[in-house]
């Protein structure tokens, strides 16, 4: 009957400290729901304005796009115009040249033309010089035909056929001096219309000098236009090319962020699908705190079921010297390879402080969150912060227990607890013992 009533004891401890494990978990789930659910409506909001943000962006690179295609086109335009305009240019630069080549052939047969004219001028000099001689040879010859006339009418009937020939001669005579009379006249003539074509030709000369001159400077600008006109033609090929190059990085960029459109809805679709599940898990929280409602009634009805048996906690005898436990403890809390505490080092040392002391029935140790790093025997708690000895050690105090029953063993006992302090003096952990009153 004892045993029944001491494992009755134990199962109802456990009880209780499951729930309050469960109520435990319970609260987290519930605030880790809560801030869950806060985050994701978060998420489902900020989502929704990058969502609107995102078509917003999409309509205007659209329109970009379309500038950008509008653009290209123009360019394209422009690259063409400008590679007609260069082709008139080069036209243009030809004909210069040609009528350049042109001007300067004038110019060279203007040049041969004054020659020719200055070389005639120097002939009719000439013709004015030999029709001045002609002219003194027919004074000459007038005057010796009337020195034979009147030598011939002295010598009578003998002379008279010597005075027709004079006369003869005289009238051949004025007639040549007429014809160089007229031909003199004809070379003034020609010599003022010489002077006039002279002129005419001087200014001829000066008005293709200054032909040559003005083809020369508009040679020197055709020759600039058609190297800006080089220039723009680049550009034109350049600004082509990049428009192209722009439209096809829009149409990248509007299929990129399209993807980024239908990502954005699978994040929302995925937004929503966990909202669902976080009320699919506050309702299972529901239930955990149901069951955890009905074990601690459970649980309480089992101790008072207890109690109305005739078990009672009351204070026993305890023969044991606790002040010996205590600084075997305490010096078991300052070996540094608890400090760590990680099960692999905690094993082989309360194994070992466990074989050394008979009258120890069960050794452990936890951390500061209350669950067990190692235990031998196995816990019989999920977790010990609701236990008395965990919370007076955690708090840095060494604590000893009244008699109750042990979880692990079953039996009557008193626990021992001390704290671990790290190497800043501050709690790390709780090492505690049972210790045998039977």
């Amino acid at each position: 009957m004892s045993r029944l009533l001491n494992e009755s004891v134990v199962i109802s401890d456990q009880l209780s400290a499951a729930v309050d494990e469960v109520d435990h978990s319970a609260k987290q789930l519930t605030e880790v729901a809560d801030q869950s659910a806060l985050q994701e409506q978060q998420l489902r909001t900020n989502s929704t304005n990058a969502m609107n943000r995102i078509e917003e962006a999409f309509s205007a690179l659209q329109e970009v796009a379309s500038a950008a295609e509008q653009i290209s086109g123009a360019s394209a335009h422009l690259n063409t115009k400008s590679k007609e305009t260069k082709e008139v240019v080069l036209d243009v630069c030809r004909s210069l040249t040609s009528t350049d080549e042109v001007m300067k052939e004038l110019s060279s047969n203007n040049r041969l033309m004054e020659q020719h004219i200055r070389q005639l001028i120097e002939q009719t000099s000439y013709i004015n010089e030999i029709n001045q001689f002609i002219q003194e040879i027919v004074s000459q010859t007038s005057l010796l035909a009337l020195n034979a006339s009147i030598e011939a009418a002295h010598a009578g009937e003998y002379g008279r056929g010597f005075s027709v020939v004079a006369q003869q001669i005289k009238k051949l005579a004025e007639q040549s001096g007429e014809a160089v009379k007229r031909s003199s006249s004809l070379v003034e003539q020609i010599e003022q219309g010489v002077k006039q074509v002279v002129e005419a030709v001087d200014n001829e000369k000066l008005s293709v000098e200054r032909g040559v001159a003005e083809m020369a400077v508009n040679k020197s600008r055709m020759d600039l236009i058609f190297s800006r006109i080089n220039e723009v033609d680049e550009l034109a090929e350049q600004t082509s090319a990049a428009s192209k190059q722009q439209t096809g990085h829009m149409s990248e960029s509007t299929e990129m962020l399209k993807d980024v459109v239908d990502s954005v809805n699978e994040t929302l679709q995925s937004v929503d699908s966990t909202l669902r599940m976080t009320q699919l898990q506050r309702g299972q929280i529901g239930n955990m705190n149901r069951i955890s409602r009905n074990l601690r009634k459970s649980s309480l009805d089992l101790s008072h079921a207890i109690d109305q048996v005739g078990f009672k906690r009351a204070k026993q005898a305890i023969h044991v010297n606790v002040a010996a436990i205590q600084e075997w403890l305490k010096t078991a809390a300052a070996d540094l390879q608890l400090l760590s505490l990680e099960e692999a080092k905690h094993e082989p040392k309360l194994t070992s402080l466990l074989k050394a002391k008979p009258d120890i029935e069960a050794i452990w140790s936890n951390r500061l969150d209350g669950s067990f790093v190692f235990s031998l025997p196995e816990a019989g708690l999920l977790n010990a912060k609701g236990r008395e000895w965990w919370k007076r050690a955690i708090s840095g105090q060494i604590f000893q227990s009244e008699a109750y029953v042990s979880a692990i063993t079953k039996q009557h006992c008193i626990t021992v607890s001390v704290p671990i302090y790290g190497e800043d003096g501050s709690v790390v952990g709780v090492i505690g013992a049972d210790v045998s009153i039977a």
